[in-house]
């Protein structure tokens, strides 16, 4: 079993808010256990006639991970019973990202399952590696189930064998994990919201990976141009494992960004790429699924620290950056804007303007009609994050990082110094905030620039955080956050004034809103000026070294 390179792509079919399935993906409940092929998956081979069906390809799969507590998972390991009819066997593999969206799959060991047991199986066969990674995840009981109807075919693309596995209506089976991978489905599954495909193709140990992830990419736009199909870093047996196949439980916060081993500036954009693409894919699911606002803003954070990456290293700007990505990355960071600034409008600002009022009663017409503007809104933004045009920047994204990894590993240690980047980077950011007037002197328009920038020098200050002192880190990174935050509440007050003054807001109430926003700009300016002014010059030591926090 050859080690293959995989992209993930979930099929969502939002019943619950068109009414009824897609007529192209539908497929009759009761299918039966032995299943015939679908609608779904003649659809498919109709839009794709180079796909080569396997022989007795089509089956009902149950599959049931091991990992209870993510021990293994976290090692890069994956042990996993597959269960397809009578036959029940025991699936061990190395799982590494290559680069976000791309997994390296290795088998390392499969066999029959028998009356012995699964620990016995696992240690007769398993490497040594592997079964020092066993003694670590002292848990090893089953952790997650997913039932599915699999179809797989194969792709011949650019002189590159590629696999597609199409694992329609994936669900939990009606039992506990433990007992999963011994239940026999019945004659009928329930309809999923969630049909996952995997595309890969085999990477052989030396060779160069680039056509190989050429044409899984090639394959996946094909894919999004024929399925509402979106890309994921992670398959959901793994999200089940986590406590989740279908979405996402919580939204996902920016981690620290780890530049161990990253000698040069190219090797930490890759870094932060990576860094920023688990935010940005840890919570599109939730934007597109959930009713949570703060998947949207965890969502808007990632975007607004991708734009800023981009900015500190604009000399990687390329033509394919400059012409098919950052344009669509300005649309999507447009819809949510829009839905987070409504969010903050309907949930902070309006309820603190009304409770400043005598009479707060007065504006429950305007709160109706702002959640009403906000829902729609946040509608905008979900058809946006289910369209092809999401799908297809999103694939744009993940190969533009992939090709830059392979920049930086051809150029290694021999690229732009890391450490003389980030100081000239940390310092023009440093000097621009510090230019700035004096904050209750200028106008709204320089406040809002003054706060871009206190965000461009945070984030900065943040993906070269191990480069920096420690007074900088904390300290600094701690003033720029309050500040960016003190002169976004006098930036929130400015945009609910704008959102009044386009609704049916009475005479009073216009008047009312502009005497309460100028007082709270007032307040944040002269509370961001007393931070600007505590705000030391940060320092990016020579002689630091990337390292995780």
């Amino acid at each position: 079993m050859a080690r293959v390179l995989e992209i993930v792509l979930d099929v969502v079919i939002p019943a619950e808010r068109d009414g009824k399935r897609s007529k192209a993906l539908a497929e009759p409940s009761g299918a039966p256990a032995s299943p015939k092929p679908s609608e779904r998956a003649a659809s498919l081979c109709a839009a794709l006639p180079s796909l080569v069906a396997l022989p007795d390809a089509r089956e009902r799969v149950t599959t049931v991970a091991f990992d209870r507590g993510g021990a293994l998972a976290r090692l890069g390991w994956r042990v996993a019973v597959e269960a397809r009819g009578d036959m029940r066997r025991i699936v061990v593999s190395s799982r590494r990202v290559h680069t976000p969206g791309i997994t390296a799959v290795a088998p390392i060991f499969e066999a029959p399952l028998d009356a012995t047991g699964i620990a016995d199986s696992l240690f007769e066969g398993a490497p040594e590696p592997f079964r020092e990674a066993l003694g670590v995840a002292d848990d090893l009981t089953p952790s997650a189930a997913l039932v599915a109807t699999r179809s797989r075919w194969r792709w011949p693309r650019d002189r590159v064998d590629v696999l597609l596995t199409f694992d329609e209506d994936l669900h939990e089976p009606p039992v506990p994990p433990e007992e999963a991978r011994d239940w026999v489905p019945g004659k009928s599954a329930p309809a999923s919201d969630l049909h996952e495909l995997r595309v890969s193709a085999p990477w052989l140990e030396g060779e160069d990976g680039r056509p190989v992830i050429d044409a899984l990419f090639a394959c996946a736009r094909d894919l999004v141009g024929v399925l509402p199909a979106f890309v994921r870093l992670t398959d959901a047996l793994e999200r089940a494992t986590a406590g989740s196949a279908t979405g996402d439980a919580e939204p996902v916060k920016a981690e620290p960004v780890d530049l161990a081993g990253a000698a040069s500036a190219e090797a930490a954009l890759v870094a932060i790429g990576r860094n920023v693409s688990a935010q940005w894919f840890g919570n599109d699911a939730g934007v597109r699924d959930s009713s949570n606002g703060e998947f949207i803003h965890q969502m808007r954070v990632a975007q607004r620290r991708l734009r800023t990456a981009m900015r500190i290293f604009s000399r990687w700007c390329d033509e394919t950056w400059e012409k098919d990505i950052e344009p669509e990355l300005k649309w999507l960071g447009g819809l949510l804007g829009d839905a987070r600034d409504r969010d903050v409008f309907v949930d902070s600002t309006l309820p603190a303007l009304a409770a400043a009022d005598f009479e707060p009663g007065l504006w429950n017409a305007i709160r109706d009609e702002a959640n009403a503007q906000r829902h729609a809104a946040r509608a905008r933004l979900r058809d946006a994050l289910g369209s092809q045009r999401y799908a297809l920047v999103a694939l744009a994204w993940l190969q533009w990082l992939d090709a830059l990894a392979r920049r930086a590993d051809d150029v290694g240690d021999g690229g732009r110094s890391l450490h003389r980047h980030a100081k000239q980077r940390v310092k023009r950011y440093y000097e621009q905030l510090m230019s700035t007037q004096k904050l209750t002197a200028i106008d709204e328009a320089s406040r809002h620039r003054a706060r871009i920038n206190a965000k461009y020098l945070r984030y900065t200050i943040e993906f070269f955080a191990t480069l920096t002192s420690r007074r900088t880190r904390v300290e600094i990174a701690r003033t720029l956050a309050r500040l960016q935050s003190v002169l976004g509440d006098g930036n929130d007050a400015a945009v609910a004034l704008r959102y009044l003054e386009c609704m049916g807001a009475e005479p009073y109430q216009l008047g009312f809103a502009r005497g309460w926003c100028e007082a709270v700009k007032r307040y944040t300016a002269r509370e961001g000026e007393r931070l600007l002014r505590e705000l030391d010059e940060p320092k990016v030591p020579r002689g630091a070294r990337g390292a995780s926090l």
